[in-house]
């Protein structure tokens, strides 16, 4: 029954693949941009077989203690949390039907993928000529796939991300805003606030925004914070009391905690915000860290690419200049939640490996922003 059960559900899943990308790629109008998805697509489901061979090399990783605490519970409502708790309180029913952790991995990686594609279409990509491709190429970099294929956090911040900058893109400020941010707050809290904060300064700055919207999402924010704030800190950071003594404990502990932490870990106390926000973005490189195993070095390839892409973005907005006051919404929020999830997550950052992970979280924003101001440089060749 348990076998019959795994078979059916990745029989659904399948059929949703096929469907989904059938109908993408039947609108796009050009082969070469057909390839382009088609290799996206394959690269996507072959990193959730890559990830799938390092769990079993791996058994203590994040997705099997979510679903080995699923297993566990006897109460779907006692998982009830934020955090880790919250995902395995997602997966409980499934587990409890038998459903294996390899089908859930399936899941997650459709819902990722229809993240990207969501990306994409906001993007408006039918045909090579309309975007440029050399920008494009970062979504085939494996690392952006590789966290977001497995059974965890990042597919679904993802999907809902997303989600968020499409309502902005289309000003849809409504109550369907409020569904987004709860279960971003309920999986990643420290994301939520910065999402919540990247939208008050962007309608804050934006002279379209009546004064009767902005006096209710500022009364809308302070109430959230105010809220949610004991929430996470009792309940996330685990701080017991809520006043400066705790704080101050909190912090020692988690100081103390991050010496030390692992094969690429980073002392806090040595170093700036900025050489962290380097190492978050860019690191590890070639020559510049010592550089331990084939997986680092695979990385430090693909943080050549990056840097390449990102310099050459740079001396582009140099050259070209790049006006903020004319991006559309959609852009403008894309690149203020980016800056300030750069600056919250180098803040805190003690290892090199978590950052890789944490860039998921703010790169497709980039990437986006990036493919939607940098103009296509055939076209530009042409003219």
């Amino acid at each position: 029954m348990v076998i019959t059960l795994n078979v059916l559900f990745v029989l659904l899943i399948c059929a949703y693949i096929f469907y989904v990308l059938h109908k993408w790629l039947k609108n796009v109008r050009t082969a070469a941009f057909k390839l382009y998805f088609i290799a996206f697509s394959i690269l996507h489901f072959v990193a959730m077989a890559v990830f799938l061979y390092l769990l079993n090399q791996s058994p203590s990783n994040d997705a099997q203690q979510f679903y080995n605490s699923a297993l566990e519970a006897s109460n779907w409502f006692g998982l009830f949390g934020l955090g880790n708790r919250f995902m395995a309180f997602i997966i409980y029913p499934f587990v409890k039907l038998g459903i294996t952790i390899e089908v859930l991995f399936l899941l997650f990686s459709t819902i990722s993928l229809k993240g990207f594609l969501n990306l994409f279409k906001l993007m408006d990509c039918k045909t090579l000529n309309a975007k440029n491709k050399l920008i494009l190429t970062l979504f085939l970099t494996p690392t952006i796939h590789f966290w977001t294929v497995f059974l965890g956090k990042e597919a679904l911040l993802l999907w809902l991300m997303v989600a968020l900058l499409n309502k902005i893109k289309f000003k849809k400020y409504n109550w369907e805003l409020a569904v987004l941010f709860i279960p971003i707050f309920l999986i990643r809290p420290h994301v939520f606030f910065v999402l919540v904060l990247s939208l008050l300064i962007l309608l804050s700055i934006d002279s379209n925004t009546s004064k009767k919207l902005k006096q209710t999402l500022l009364f809308v924010t302070f109430l959230a914070f105010a809220v949610l704030t004991p929430v996470f800190l009792i309940y996330f950071l685990k701080i017991e009391a809520l006043n400066l003594e705790a704080l101050q404990k909190y912090y020692s502990s988690f100081m103390d905690y991050t010496q030390n932490k692992g094969n690429t870990s980073i002392s806090i106390t040595d170093t700036t915000i900025f050489t962290r926000i380097f190492y978050l973005c860019v690191m590890p490189l070639p020559f510049l860290y010592d550089l331990k195993g084939n997986m680092q070095w695979f990385v430090a390839i693909e943080n050549i690419f990056y840097v390449s892409i990102f310099s050459y973005s740079i001396i582009y907005y140099i050259k070209k200049g790049l006006s903020f006051k004319k991006l559309s919404n959609d852009l403008k929020f894309a690149l203020i939640a980016s800056v300030l999830l750069i600056l919250l997550f180098s803040s805190y950052l003690y290892n090199l490996g978590l950052g890789n992970r944490m860039r998921l979280m703010f790169f497709p924003y980039i990437f986006y922003f990036l493919s939607m101001t940098i103009k296509p440089i055939l076209q530009n060749r042409k003219r």
